[in-house]
């Protein structure tokens, strides 16, 4: 396995770009002017277990300590999950803040792809108004879907200084 190689110096702040395959380079922009938002995602969330935890890991640029929540989504279903129930919390065992309301109803009916319904985007508590700090967050299911059922939980995040 070849290592990745640096075309000159990235500028502290700056966002690092591919200049060739393997090479990076200083791209000339600052992480403030890239108005980036970051993903994290977990797959194959057994969505038929009762109140289970799964962390999602909440990554920031060097120098900036807070961030907003702008999306949760649920995807990838292997079936449906309207009987399950779900909440994002700052702490595990449904603790802390509630960043998607505990009991949340899920709505995600069939896994065929390009159909209606194969996804849901989870309504968010104050996301305009809250700031975070936390380097992780907790996916919970809480009532299970009574049969095998697995999904993608993804979450959007905007970083702030």
């Amino acid at each position: 396995m070849n290592g990745v190689l640096q075309s000159g110096s990235v500028t502290p702040g700056h966002l690092a770009e591919w200049t060739t395959d393997g090479v990076i380079q200083d791209s000339g922009v600052t992480y403030a002017n890239s108005q980036a938002r970051f993903i994290a995602t977990i797959t194959n969330v057994n969505f038929n277990v009762t109140n289970t935890d799964y962390q999602i890991l909440i990554n920031l640029p060097a120098g900036l300590t807070r961030w907003r929540v702008t999306n949760a989504y649920i995807s990838g279903a292997s079936g449906t999950l309207t009987t399950a129930t779900c909440g994002l919390f700052t702490q595990p065992a449904a603790g802390g803040f509630a960043i998607v309301a505990s009991g949340t109803a899920i709505t995600v009916s069939t896994s065929a792809i390009d159909t209606n319904n194969n996804a849901q985007t989870l309504t968010l508590i104050d996301s305009n108004t809250m700031f975070f700090s936390d380097t992780a967050i907790y996916f919970r299911v809480q009532n299970p879907q009574g049969n095998a059922a697995t999904g993608n939980v993804t979450v959007t995040y905007e970083p702030l200084p």
